[in-house]
């Protein structure tokens, strides 16, 4: 895709990243938050900023068909299907947002200025989340490939497991106070801000 050189969009994060000291580029017109001074390694607990990922919803009754236009098939509820590049979270029979997809089904809603997108990595992801919400995040009742909505401090939050990290999206009102909550529960596991690279 071109790249351009002035930004027609920001993302809701990208002023604190700023103050963070982060290197900001350009992809398809978003400021993005590359890499940090202190980059934390590949094994630490660290959180990428993802909002800038092209964001679709569908919504009514022909929501499965339109899934399954864009993917082969339709996706159970309260599951993720990862395609080329992106996830579609099934949350009812009606509604669907996709995050990451480049092509999205015919009828999709383009909201992607609406939502802020968090990966949370690490071997200590599961603790530092729940130190924050009440919702089951375990392996059994949230397995890899699954998705579900609950509150972190108030803020209504929809969360996604996968194999290596948890994705965690927001209003994107709600970005800068959700990032300081998560920062503060993760301090005693060094969780440290990380560029999308």
């Amino acid at each position: 895709m071109p790249t351009t050189t002035t930004p027609i969009a920001r993302g809701p994060l990208i002023a604190l990243h700023r103050r963070g000291g982060a290197t900001i580029e350009l992809r398809e017109g978003w400021e993005v938050a590359v890499h940090y001074p202190h980059e934390p390694a590949a094994t630490a607990n660290r959180v990428v900023d993802l909002s800038h990922r092209p964001t679709f919803e569908i919504n009514g009754p022909e929501t499965g068909g339109r899934l399954a236009s864009s993917s082969g098939s339709d996706i159970p509820l309260r599951r993720i299907q990862s395609i080329a590049g992106g996830e579609a979270y099934r949350l009812t029979p009606s509604r669907a947002i996709l995050f990451g997809w480049i092509d999205p089904p015919q009828g999709a809603l383009d909201v992607t200025g609406g939502w802020a997108s968090l990966a949370l990595y690490g071997p200590e992801a599961e603790r530092i989340l729940n130190k924050i919400t009440a919702v089951d995040l375990r392996v059994r009742t949230l397995p890899p490939g699954s998705c579900c909505q609950g509150p972190i401090f108030g803020v209504n939050t929809l969360f996604g497991r996968f194999d290596d990290r948890f994705e965690l999206h927001v209003c994107s009102d709600s970005a800068e106070f959700f990032w300081e909550v998560l920062f503060d529960a993760g301090q005693e596991f060094g969780l440290a801000p990380a560029g999308c690279a």
